[in-house]
Parts: structure tokens; C-alpha cells; sequence
């Protein structure tokens, strides 16, 4: 839903399907209606339950005091990661309107009486931040090997790690640079060097998804979690004969973000995937890349991990939380992170100051996070800018959606069978729906 993101220029017949693909790509207040969304308020609310059941029959199971706070770190952190999502996606910016309607924090898996209404934005990212507290508090009680060990369960790391970013959007710089320094100078993670890796005809990309990438800090969901709606393909047209001949990615890439990239960042070719149709179309790149990825531009199966925490990030959080307060230590980190994505012996170190510096750092938020979730929250905590997306058919160009600045579109609107369900519920502000500039 981002700017990172925008129709292909290549001539794709996408005549089934489109209404649906539209609603999304325009930021459509009906868009859950229109039969191509996922439904991410029921799915998050299901694996809340799981949460709230582990946490509730705790104390009724047999097991050691060790193995329960092993269960109940898990779940707080666990807990704590999917409201944080919730809240930015159905209420407004906590920086913008923390007193906004968010969704409704329910902490335990029994039936209540009535319905559920929602809390404010403040009070769900209050109950984040207990939850984490309470995840790394009996995280803090297990020996080191139970504190984090590559079982793709969540971790300590994981936990301070998701704590720098939820403090960073709350514009806790304090705490954000507290808990990103402990990700950094508590573990044995070490930055990625993509001049590293040796690629073969049938992977020729890194997965930076798996742990033999040294930043991996932690793995969660799967490859159709990232391609189920980037992944949308139609049929491809030979203008000159208007016959399909293959299939494209209705979605690439954005020249907006292509352009923030310099020469010689080896990012481009190895987080990006070309969109192929039996060869590779230069300058076109598909939005996926870092899971496993095959030498046709695919994913190689759902099983594979699709998103995961990096070391990376937690350098990105530190910088931009001192940035004002300890530049020599900004700059340190940022350099030091670009350094290992450009081709050896290339990279200029940056030296920026002030205003200019801060917007570096979140320019470079942008490169080395992108299509990991987190651009759109970003644009929220950056005050929410306009920006616009083009809208092509056979390969022209026809106009431009556009999201205005403080566009209401910004906060999805509640699912209306949600509604149906709840009705203490209050929808969000629609959006006016968009039409073609």
C-alpha cells in the first residue's frame, strides 16, 4: 500500500480480477469488500487467542517453573508483536492521534459478556509495551540457551529488538536507543556483507530469510505471507499482434525507490527479484527477493521463511534516535552498515549533520527495510506525506492515484462483516475514494 510500489509499464491483459486489485492499489474504503483483500483483523485476532489460551492455562499445566516462563515469554512477545501491527494498521498514528479509537485489547481467551469496544491508541501501545516488558523479564530468568538459540521461536534479541521499534514510533528516543544498543552490544549478530555471497544459476539470490545470514535475529511466516498479493500476474500482450505470450507481474518495483539507490549498492540486484518471462527485462524488478528466491524470479516454496528481524534495523534505530544527541555515533553506524552493501572497495563514507542527517537515516530506512513491512508505518510516523502511485493499461500510462497528506486512507477502514459481528464497534474515518488524475 506504500510508495515502494507501482504498476508495471510492461502491456498486461488484467481484465479479470482488476475491481478487486484497483480497490487495493487505490487505497479503496471498500477495499474488504471487493473480494482480493486479506483478512488481517480476524487472522491477527486468531493468533491473539493462542496467545491469551497459553497465558491463561498456564498455571493449570504440568511443567517446570523454567519450562512455563520459557511458554510465557513467548507469548507476551508474541502478543505484544501482533497488537503492535493491529494498532498500526486500524488506528491512527500514535505520534499524530494517540488518543484516536485503536482496536479492542482483548487479554484473555474466555467468552465475555457484551462486546468488545475499542481502546484508545495509547492504551494498546501501553499493553505492548507491558507485554514486552513481561516477555524480557522471564526471558531474563532462562540460561543464555533458552534466551535465544536459532529454533525459530521468538527470542530475547527478538524482544529488545521489537522494543527499539515500538519506542521509536512513539518517539521514545530514550528507550529506542536503550533497547536497539542492547540488540547490538548483547549478541554475537554481525552485519551481512553482500560482496559475500556466490551465487548459483539455480539461487541467484541471497536469503537473507534463514539463518546462515549472520543478522538474523529472528524468522517468522512464510513466502505466500510476502507474494499473495505482490505476486499478482496477468496475462502478457505482444502489442504488435495483441496475443498473450507469457505472464508479468502486474506490480514492480517503484521508480521512486529505484532512484534512492546509488551506484554500486549491491542491494538493487540482490533485494529485488528481476521479473522474468524466460529472460530478465532490465531495469524491471519484482517487490520480493530476500526469502529464497529461484533462478524464474519465484519463490521457491511457502514452507520457505518469508520476513524476519534483522541486526540491520537495530543499527537504523540507533542512529536515528542519537541522532541529534551523539552524531559521531549516528554516522558510525550508518557507515558502517552501508559499507558492507556496497561493492567492496566503492563505498564513500556520509557525513551529514542536524535535519540532514536524520533524513539520511530514514532515507536509508527505506533501502535496506523495504517490502519487510514496515514503509507504510514509517509513512505514518513521518506525518503521514502525500505521494502517488500510476495506473497503467496495456502498458500506457492513464493518470495517478494520489494519497493526500493526513489522508484518512491512511488508517485501513474495519472490515464490515467485523462490524456486523461487533456492533460496540465505531468504523474508522473513510476515506473519499480516489479517482484517476
Amino acid at each position: 500500500m506504500d510508495d515502494d510500489v507501482e504498476m508495471t509499464n510492461e502491456p498486461i491483459n488484467y481484465k479479470m480480477s482488476i475491481d478487486g486489485f484497483a480497490a487495493l492499489y487505490s487505497w479503496d474504503p471498500d477495499m474488504h469488500e471487493m473480494g482480493f483483500s486479506v483478512d488481517v483483523w480476524a487472522n491477527y485476532y486468531r493468533l491473539i487467542l493462542g496467545a491469551n489460551a497459553a497465558l491463561d492455562y498456564l498455571d493449570d499445566v504440568r511443567g517446570s517453573v523454567e519450562e512455563k516462563a520459557y511458554v510465557a515469554a513467548q507469548a507476551y512477545a508474541l502478543r505484544a508483536f501482533y497488537y503492535f501491527n493491529l494498532v498500526n494498521l486500524f488506528g491512527e498514528p500514535y505520534g499524530y492521534n494517540k488518543k484516536a479509537l485503536g482496536v479492542p485489547l482483548k487479554l484473555v481467551s474466555s467468552l465475555t459478556d457484551g462486546f468488545d469496544k475499542q481502546n484508545t491508541v495509547e492504551e494498546v501501545y501501553d499493553q505492548i509495551i507491558c507485554d514486552l516488558d513481561e516477555a524480557e523479564k522471564n526471558f531474563l530468568t532462562l540460561p543464555e540457551e533458552k534466551q535465544y538459540s536459532q529454533t525459530y521461536r521468538i527470542n530475547l534479541p527478538a524482544v529488545q529488538l521489537l522494543r527499539a521499534r515500538v519506542a521509536l514510533h512513539m518517539n521514545n528516543r530514550e528507550d529506542a536507543a536503550k533497547y536497539a544498543k542492547k540488540v547490538i552490544e548483547g549478541w554475537n549478530f554481525s552485519l551481512y556483507d553482500l560482496n559475500s555471497f556466490k551465487g548459483t544459476y539455480n539461487y541467484p539470490y541471497p536469503n537473507f530469510v534463514s539463518f546462515d545470514n549472520p543478522e538474523m535475529v529472528w524468522v517468522m511466516g512464510n513466502s505466500d505471507d510476502v507474494v499473495d498479493l505482490l505476486r499478482k500476474t496477468f496475462g502478457y500482450l505482444d502489442i504488435s499482434t495483441v496475443t498473450p505470450t507469457g505472464k508479468r507481474n502486474a506490480l514492480n518495483v517503484s521508480q521512486d525507490l529505484l532512484k534512492c539507490y546509488k551506484d554500486n549498492d549491491l542491494r538493487v540486484g540482490y533485494y529485488f527479484a528481476n521479473d522474468y518471462d524466460k529472460k530478465a527485462i532490465q531495469g524491471v524488478y519484482v517487490p520480493w527477493g530476500k526469502m529464497k528466491v529461484s533462478y524464474n524470479s519465484a519463490p521457491v516454496k511457502a514452507s520457505e521463511f518469508g520476513y524476519a528481524l534483522r541486526l540491520s534495523e537495530a543499527y537504523l534505530i540507533l542512529s536515528e534516535a542519537v541522532y541529534d544527541t551523539d552524531e559521531e555515533l549516528a554516522l558510525k553506524l550508518i557507515n558502517a552498515l552501508r559499507e558492507k552493501r556496497y561493492i567492496t572497495g566503492t563505498y564513500e563514507e556520509v557525513n551529514y549533520s542536524g535535519d540532514e542527517l536524520l533524513n539520511f537515516i530514514r532515507e536509508e530506512r527505506r533501502r535496506e527495510l523495504c517490502f519487510e513491512g514496515q514503509r507504510w508505518f514509517d509513512l505514518r510516523r513521518y506525518g503521514m506525506p502525500s505521494f502517488k502511485r500510476q495506473w497503467t493499461e496495456l502498458g500506457r500510462y492513464v493518470g495517478s492515484y494520489i494519497m493526500e497528506k493526513e489522508d484518512p486512507a491512511y488508517t485501513l477502514p474495519i472490515p464490515a462483516k467485523i462490524l456486523d459481528r461487533n456492533p460496540a464497534l465505531i468504523q474508522n474515518k473513510l476515506a473519499i475514494r480516489k479517482t484517476l488524475q
